[in-house]
């Protein structure tokens, strides 16, 4: 028995029952689709719901029939039937045989609260800037309804994956230029584009229709269509730090497919 007070973590354990964590985030996504589902689940229907889910790699049939006979012998009224017309079997819940007991709806795990965080160090090349605005708000609302001894759990276990800051602030100088940019790319506008200059002179603008920000910690580079380029392959990969200034444009356009993965990048 406790009095109450915040049992300890040991990060250790923590650490070695991963497996236990992602089984329970498992278990509580399979009740969830079975309890919003009308009719009978193959075990392959199931299977891509879940790992769809969870972004899982790989689920076997067996595992998912565990984690089914494990819901049963909770209490959970769940049936195992052939489907109409077919030689295969299905998973559903009787819910009538709930007798209205509500489902619990599935609370946040240290494991996904731990992996936010980690996820949070490595986009903190955001500070300053609209983007960590909303990174900074998703954590709040995250917190608040979070029991203070999960939070506490939470911070403990970054002794687990420690992030080095990757430039912190690195564009908190400029919080409008990412604005500016993904405006202009959901808006379809042509934007000029003015350079830092190299040397003695400054560079000429450059007339671009933007596609994209490409993440590629510790920097942000721009991946665009450039107008002014007049041979076959006009597509151009922009570091955000040699970006001096952004005008928007009036003239729109049709989005153009790029693969950022193809454009050289500018150096």
């Amino acid at each position: 028995m406790t009095n109450g007070a915040a049992l300890p973590v040991n990060v250790l354990d923590v650490t070695r029952n991963l497996a236990r964590y992602e089984q329970f985030l498992r278990i509580l996504a399979l009740l969830d689709i079975l309890a919003n589902s009308r009719g009978l689940l193959d075990d392959q229907t199931l299977i891509t719901m879940i790992k769809e889910r969870l972004g899982l790699s790989r689920l076997s049939p067996r595992t998912l029939r565990r984690d089914c006979e494990f819901l049963i012998t909770c209490g959970y009224p769940i049936d195992h039937a052939q489907l109409p017309g077919d030689r295969k079997f299905g998973w559903r819940l009787d819910a009538a045989a709930l007798a209205g007991r509500k489902i619990p709806p599935e609370p946040l795990t240290l494991l996904e609260v731990a992996a936010f965080n980690v996820g949070r160090d490595l986009l903190r090349v955001f500070e300053g800037t609209v983007l960590w605005t909303g990174i900074e708000s998703l954590r709040a609302k995250l917190e608040r309804d979070l029991p203070a001894e999960l939070v506490a759990q939470a911070e403990e276990y970054r002794r687990v994956f420690h992030v080095p800051a990757p430039d912190a602030g690195r564009y908190a100088a400029r919080p409008r230029l990412l604005s500016a940019l993904s405006r202009a790319i959901s808006d379809c506008r042509e934007i000029e584009v003015e350079a830092h200059a190299d040397g003695p002179e400054a560079a000429s603008p450059r007339r671009l229709r933007p596609m994209m920000l490409v993440v590629s910690l510790p920097r942000i580079q721009l991946a665009a269509w450039d107008v002014t380029k007049a041979h076959a392959d006009p597509a151009v990969l922009i570091d955000l730090d040699r970006i001096a200034k952004v005008t928007t444009l009036d003239a729109t356009f049709t989005p153009q497919p790029i693969d950022p993965d193809r454009v050289a990048f500018e150096a």
